[in-house]
């Protein structure tokens, strides 16, 4: 009797959602295929720390191949997927096409602007080591050039930074760049004076942290007080043209500074499937994170959409997919 052909699992995305995958079928009768557009897997919660010089871009990175070396069925391919064919079953990369027999797409999100052109030509964001690398030049050279600058006008806008969005990237960057400002940058430039340097944390809603439970969310609030942090709840932001922030209250920011951690979306790919997506592009799946129409395909992580007692899930805690190859 023939035994059953090995099953192909291709998996996109060597993220946290992708990686936890493919570990798990490190002892399953599988042949494993993971791409990804870059050859390492970034730990992006500390982004915020490369951008605040606390941290090396490669203490933060590690090789995929370094990771899986040992995993004798897992195949690493660096590249972009461009197409997905749920019906035929494969996806193109770079002039190539790879056959599946199950799909897992963890392809993660990008920054959501909303729509805010202007902040994103003339914002920072912190969602890989590039933008986090260019945050980290352009804090570096705003104290730089404070320090060099007669004009104090000049030089408190230089010294002022906004980050925008009081979720859990936002609090941090605020607090990193507060803790930056006290206990590095004085040091550094004792000649500056930094005593019109501020931090400024714009959030929109009543709360930071909003999924967070109340005691935490008030801790949060507390520790960003104690640090000096210009925390600014209720405050929307309008515009921002490289100079000055426009706020919904009238009021307006003099600064060089803006870090926009408000949102989140589906990586690209994911605008170009015809399946049912919910809001920032995210893909709706069954609780089994598959998709209602191709059961052979799984979405997770930061591209998934799942409902629970009619509210949606946070990207943070969706769970890897119950794909159970043949043993």
């Amino acid at each position: 009797m023939n035994a059953k052909p090995t099953p192909h699992i291709v998996i996109i995305g060597a993220g946290f959602a992708g990686l936890e995958v493919a570990h798990g079928l490190a002892k399953a009768r599988a042949r494993i295929t993971l791409i990804d557009r870059n050859n390492h897997h970034l730990f992006q919660p500390l982004l915020y720390q490369v951008a605040a010089a606390g941290l090396l871009p490669s203490q933060i990175a590690q090789p995929v191949r370094t990771i899986f070396r040992k995993q004798k069925n897992l195949t690493f391919q660096m590249g972009e997927v461009t197409t997905i064919n749920f019906e035929k079953k494969f996806v193109k990369l770079d002039g190539s096409v790879i056959a599946y027999d199950y799909l897992v797409i963890a392809v993660g999100g990008r920054t959501n602007f909303f729509g805010f052109e202007a902040i994103e030509k003339h914002g920072l964001q912190l969602k890989d080591i590039e933008t986090a690398v260019n945050t980290r030049n352009h804090l570096l050279r705003m104290f730089e050039n404070a320090s060099r600058e007669a004009d104090p006008e000049k030089r408190k806008t230089m010294l002022t930074f906004v980050v925008v969005g009081g979720g859990a990237t936002g609090v941090e960057t605020a607090g990193m760049l507060a803790e930056l400002i006290g206990h590095v940058m004085a040091k550094d430039y004792p000649r500056l004076n930094f005593d019109n340097a501020s931090v400024i944390l714009l959030e929109a809603s009543p709360h930071l942290i909003a999924s967070y439970p109340d005691d935490l969310r008030k801790s949060a609030l507390n520790l960003l007080q104690k640090k000096n942090v210009d925390v600014r709840l209720h405050t929307k932001l309008l515009d921002y043209n490289g100079q000055r922030v426009t706020l919904n209250d009238g009021n307006i920011i003099e600064t060089q500074t803006l870090i926009w951690t408000a949102g989140i979306k589906a990586a690209e790919i994911v605008d170009s499937l015809d399946v049912a997506k919910a809001s920032g592009g995210r893909v709706r799946v069954t609780p089994t994170l598959q998709l209602p129409l191709f059961p052979d395909t799984f979405v997770i992580g930061d591209a998934a959409y799942l409902e629970h007692d009619g509210s949606a899930l946070p990207v943070i805690s969706t769970e890897p997919p119950l794909l159970n190859p043949p043993q």
